[in-house]
């Protein structure tokens, strides 16, 4: 019985989460069923030479699991959670290095910036990329349909059912709480990550040039300052990260508390409601000294205060996707099961 709820283990983490627990209980009485039915035949019970032979007849838990997902053409279900799992590492990498590049392009070839030119740079962001998302998405579907084809040959059957029923890892037992919980050196990276994020922060206002790099100089230049509201958005971002060091000092510990996702929700509300406030500022930059172009300051806070929208907008997104995820965890099942 160890050997099967392994084995049922193996099968489940390939399993869509909403459909997990009936597809288990329904292999799980399959599989039961088989067992009778050999112990029956054998006049004995099953050893676990009997268990692994009929464990391997039933397959893989890889191929086991796919027999439940909607079938394709192109790229057949023994082969299509690679694909899918190759395109979720791929493309949001294709996206960054994009994104990077197409604003390095940006800033060398323009010597002022307006809101008209960053409208027309994400514009040309947003084409660029959808070529590039086809383009890759195209080559890594064939690279895959060619993978399936071979298997479907039988040119890969011989190796993807070698495998060993006895070296199925044994069965976790753990609580809800616990299989939602990061694993300790996981907790440990974050907080790691965390004081290194909160440091730089602290060292931001001595030394801007961490903040906007090359730009401090072209501020300079331009003799343009920070406007108040960038010290109200310093000191709310400073609190907010301060809870949250608590909190990741408070995730340490060997159990987890019930109230600690509801802070770090309110602490998102805050950094959102900071981030707001200085996205419609009406001036983020002032002048700083008699000078001071006052044409080159508006372009330098329309530009900002564009992209500070933008990101504004994905803010309140995401912010609105946690809400609903920590309503749901906390409201009764029956209601939310929409």
């Amino acid at each position: 019985m160890d050997l099967l709820e392994r084995y049922l283990q193996a099968v489940g983490q390939y399993l869509p989460e909403a459909t997990r627990q009936d597809t288990l209980a329904e292999l799980r009485a399959n599989l039961q069923a088989q067992m009778d039915d050999r112990a029956e035949e054998l006049d004995r019970p099953l050893n676990d030479g009997d268990m692994v032979a009929m464990l391997k007849a039933h397959g893989k838990p890889e191929a086991v699991a796919l027999r439940y997902l909607p079938q394709r053409s192109l790229i057949g279900p023994t082969i299509f959670p690679f694909y899918v799992f190759t395109l979720k590492r791929v493309l949001p990498f294709l996206v960054f290095v994009s994104a990077i590049g197409h604003a390095i392009k940006f800033v060398s070839e323009r010597q002022g910036i307006s809101a008209e030119l960053i409208a027309s740079g994400v514009a040309n962001f947003a084409v660029g990329l959808v070529y590039s998302l086809l383009a890759t998405t195209a080559i890594i579907t064939g690279i895959f349909a060619v993978i399936e084809w071979a298997h479907a040959e039988g040119k890969l059957c011989a190796k993807w059912n070698e495998w060993d029923p006895m070296k199925l890892p044994a069965v976790k037992t753990q609580t809800a709480e616990d299989a939602s919980r990061k694993p300790l050196w996981k907790r440990v990276i974050e907080l790691i990550a965390h004081c290194l994020w909160m440091t730089y922060l602290l060292i931001v206002p001595t030394h801007p040039f961490l903040m906007i790099g090359p730009g401090v100089f072209y501020l300079a230049k331009l003799g343009v300052g920070l406007a108040p509201v960038w010290h109200t958005f310093y000191v709310l971002l400073v609190i907010v990260l301060t809870v949250q060091l608590g909190l990741r000092l408070i995730a340490l510990t060997p159990r987890p508390h019930a109230w600690m996702d509801a802070v770090e929700f309110a602490t998102s509300v805050l950094a959102v409601i900071a981030f707001g406030i200085l996205a419609w500022s009406a001036q983020l930059f002032v002048a700083a000294g008699s000078a001071t172009n006052l044409h080159d300051i508006a372009d330098v806070n329309h530009g900002v205060q564009l992209a500070l929208r933008i990101a504004l907008v994905f803010s309140v997104i995401g912010l609105t996707k946690k809400g609903w995820q920590l309503m749901k965890s906390w409201g009764p099942a029956k209601q939310l099961a929409f």
